[in-house]
């Protein structure tokens, strides 16, 4: 069909890399190489006169870094998308490759897949609207119309290990299952030292590896077949049993997995883990909202702050993400309310710190929320729960307002909210 080949410009100083770029792309029918540039004025110029759909930028190049050919490039030529190529992939870079402009980062060395899933999925963030049976498809910057009949998606963060994250995502699932009797599921994207299984006594059991070897036929009978339905009626995607085996699950198949639960449930709650990577990027982009769990440490405050500037840059706006303080005691040392002032947020979720009976739940592998109901901190958590649910309720009320993007792209980024962080 006229129009969908993906036009690329390669942008590398290094003639090898570039031919090697090229040859990678050569076989693929939807995309063509139309031009490679050797500095980054030249890929500038080249950008201006060709108008590709996506540029391969290098970072390190001699005349002008990657960095500012990006920021140049994307005011000459908006409805071009840059993907980052470089051997750094410090956050710091990725920071800066942000607020250039870039798409996404692909670290070298990369793989033919990453590299094809990247140009894909950047291409269509620059695609004009398109219809389909009478309703528009998607906007030029790849966000959907609201959608009916998808659950939501509730993704549990933490911007260190050790603040309860996998205890909250636990005991919220349950909650929100106990509060509507609609389909849950909880999704443990910690892949390689996920606690879901052992937080609600599931020992044995299917896990999201085993979806992987039929992954391009992924459907609602193989997803059936592998998640574990717990005693409270949640249901259980894991993860793999040992870290070796999570090595086999790619980002791809955690957002194709998520998407699908979508489609399955009512909500979808994920317990993810510390970072900013590709898989993690990808299902906060989804997300309905973003609950950041913190403790009153100041080194779990320090990374809560970095986090939301972190947030900023991706666009994110503030209603999307909620804080939870877990473990909120009078003894710390430091005022709840001089925590909220030096992260410029209020902090709405508070759950009381009661090591016996969470450690007693953990240990027991029973969410507190389903043995305990009326303990103060299931109270928390089921009002937190109930919160969600009238927030859910109030979207369904106005209907077709702000679209979301649904995709789980790698990162989503919004170039127009990334100028103006």
């Amino acid at each position: 069909m006229p129009g969908t080949t993906i036009r690329v410009l390669i942008v590398d100083d290094v003639a090898e890399s570039r031919d090697n770029v090229e040859k990678l792309l050569r076989f693929e029918p939807d995309i063509q190489v139309v031009g490679k540039a050797s500095r980054g004025q030249e890929g500038i110029d080249l950008a201006a006169s060709l108008h590709p759909d996506v540029v391969l930028m290098d970072l390190h190049m001699p005349d002008m870094d990657g960095i500012e050919a990006t920021m140049q490039l994307t005011t000459k030529v908006p409805a071009t998308s840059v993907i980052m190529m470089s051997v750094q992939n410090e956050p710091d870079v990725l920071r800066r490759a942000m607020l250039a402009g870039a798409r996404e980062f692909l670290s070298k060395p990369f793989s033919l897949d990453e590299l094809i899933t990247s140009v894909r999925h950047v291409a269509k963030l620059v695609r004009p609207v398109q219809v389909v049976n009478g309703a528009p498809a998607a906007t030029a910057n790849g966000t959907r119309p609201a959608e009916t009949g998808r659950g939501r998606l509730i993704c549990v963060c933490s911007s260190k290990g050790g603040v309860g994250r996998s205890f909250v995502a636990a005991n919220l699932a349950v909650a929100l299952r106990r509060a509507t009797g609609k389909n849950v599921a909880l999704v443990d994207a910690a892949l390689h030292f996920g606690d879901i299984g052992v937080m609600m006594n599931v020992a044995d059991g299917k896990t999201i590896a085993d979806i992987v070897p039929q992954a391009r036929s992924l459907d609602r009978e193989l997803m059936d077949d592998v998640l574990v339905t717990h005693t409270s009626g949640v249901r259980l995607l894991l993860a793999p049993p040992t870290p070796q085996d999570a090595e086999i699950v790619a980002a791809d198949h955690l957002r194709a997995a998520i998407g699908l639960l979508g489609r399955m449930t009512d909500y979808v709650v994920v317990d993810t883990r510390p970072g900013f990577d590709d898989s993690m990027l990808g299902i906060m982009d989804a997300s309905d909202v973003i609950l950041l769990v913190l403790t009153m440490e100041m080194t779990a405050i320090k990374d809560t702050r970095q986090f939301l500037e972190i947030t900023e840059l991706l666009g994110y706006p503030m209603s999307k993400i909620q804080l939870v303080l877990n473990r909120a005691n009078t003894y710390s040392g430091i005022p709840v309310q001089d925590i909220a002032e030096n992260l410029k947020r209020e902090i709405p979720f508070r759950l009381p710190e009661d090591a016996s009976a969470v450690l007693r739940s953990i240990n027991e592998g029973s969410p507190l929320v389903d043995h305990q109901p009326d303990h103060r901190v299931s109270a928390e958590l089921t009002r937190l729960a109930s919160t969600l649910i009238g927030a859910d309720v109030e979207a369904e009320q106005v209907g077709a307002g702000a679209s979301t993007d649904r995709s789980l792209g790698r990162f989503g980024w919004l170039r127009s909210s990334l100028r103006h962080a």
